[in-house]
């Protein structure tokens, strides 16, 4: 066979090729044209024109190599495809959440001209779109601060009562007390997230507050002070004073680190669960004084009890958003389970002898804690910046305060010691997502 029929079959054989794989770019690039709403003329002038390129270059001399190339350049090959994308195949809200597309705050994705076929820009685009995609449910990785104004509940402690001073053991009280009840204080809360996803994420948060409360009782004329806190002995009982002052501080502070992840949603709401681990730590400080009309003198008691504590926790949250206003309402309810020690110790000395009457106590068992808050806040329309106020109630159960406890050491009985305290209050947070 001669070499000049050689080349014309293997002519002929790369032209068919072509021809073929001139097709598929053509209806390649139809199929594109149309997603993109040009009209059917357009798409067959289009179509005609990449088929007679591509075979006119083989003809021409260019190799199967270059016009593959060409097949794959210019506008008539889009592997992302248009849609939300420049081609640049950026994420768009997919309903992999179970969410429909196109749902609030996730309608602006668009091409911003910022696609290119350099690697930088691709990257850049790609992290843009992904940005922009968010929608206002989306889990973000960030971080808050939060401010709370928390009042203690069942803490306040009489540490002595002004009487008649007659009828022995029992006088009559006349009125006034001494009462440590301590007001509402300042406390914060931190957190950071790292979103897994849109759909969940890791949490870390932080959290102190710390009160306290100052009292001094001094009698009326013709009145005595009785003491609630000294211990009903033999050098004590029934003595008399004309002031008694005490002092009394609280704190409490937990550490946590949850898994969030979202449960239920529609358009414009949104359930999330968490699950983690929780380190708690409460402390409490009580001094009083007063002094005996005896040889007693100056009588002082004190007490310190320390909990720590570690455990599960868990919990729901709630969101239901307004996409007008970017105004949305919350609410939150958490448990948690810390088995830890309570320490305790109560002194009483006595300024000019008759010794030192003395309680230590330990107890390890569970506390539970629980919490819920309910408020409103607003999200800019980047959903990066959340601004939100609301009321919360945190209970911790099974503690030892301060009031038990005496009470338990001045009638020798220190069994069930536990009691329930609660704070309450307002809090205040502003959060910057990425």
């Amino acid at each position: 066979m001669s070499t000049g029929l050689i080349s014309k079959l293997r002519n002929c054989m790369a032209a068919t090729g072509l021809a073929v794989l001139g097709g598929l770019a053509a209806a390649n690039t139809s199929g594109t044209y149309a997603a993109d709403g040009y009209g059917a003329q357009d798409n067959d002038v289009q179509s005609n024109s990449a088929y007679e390129d591509a075979i006119n270059r083989h003809l021409n001399g260019n190799d199967i190599q270059q016009a593959g190339a060409f097949a794959r350049s210019g506008s008539a090959y889009h592997p992302g495809g248009y849609e939300n994308s420049c081609g640049c195949e950026a994420p768009v809200c997919d309903g992999s959440c179970g969410i429909m597309e196109n749902t609030c705050g996730c309608e602006t994705i668009g091409c911003d001209g910022g696609c290119d076929t350099g690697g930088h820009g691709m990257r850049k685009s790609r992290r843009k779109a992904a940005v922009a995609c968010q929608p206002w449910w989306a889990h973000r990785t960030g971080g808050y601060a939060e401010f709370l104004y928390l009042t203690p509940g069942s803490s306040d402690l009489i540490h002595a009562i002004e009487t008649d001073g007659l009828g022995g053991a029992n006088p009559a009280p006349t009125g006034p007390m001494g009462i440590l009840d301590m007001d509402a204080e300042p406390g914060y809360r931190f957190g950071l997230a790292l979103a897994a996803n849109q759909c969940s994420s890791l949490n870390l948060a932080y959290t102190r507050w710390d009160g306290g409360d100052t009292n001094t009782l001094t009698a009326r004329p013709g009145n005595i002070i009785d003491s609630q806190v000294i211990h009903p002995s033999g050098l004590t009982a029934g003595a008399a004073s004309l002031q008694a002052t005490a002092a009394h501080d609280m704190s409490f502070q937990t550490l946590d680190f949850n898994y969030r992840q979202i449960w239920k949603r529609t358009e414009n709401s949104v359930v999330n669960w968490s699950a983690g681990l929780r380190y708690g730590n409460t402390e409490q400080r009580f001094v009083g004084s007063q002094t005996i009309a005896v040889a007693t003198g100056l009588t002082t008691v004190s007490t310190d009890i320390d909990f720590d504590g570690f455990g599960i926790t868990g919990g729901l949250d709630f969101e239901r958003y307004s996409c007008g206003t970017g105004l949305f309402l919350y609410g939150k309810g958490m448990g948690s389970l810390m088995a830890g020690e309570w320490t305790a110790n109560y002194r009483q000395v006595n300024q000019f002898g008759g010794g030192v009457i003395a309680n230590d106590f330990k107890d390890f068992h569970a506390t539970p804690v629980l919490e819920a808050e309910l408020g409103l806040g607003w999200m800019n329309h980047k959903n990066n910046l959340r601004l939100q106020t609301g009321y919360m109630m945190s209970g911790w159960y099974e503690t030892v305060s301060t009031r038990g406890y005496i009470d338990s050491v001045r009638s020798n009985k220190l069994v069930d010691v536990g009691e329930t305290t609660t704070y309450s209050g307002l809090t205040a947070r502003i959060s910057l997502l990425f």
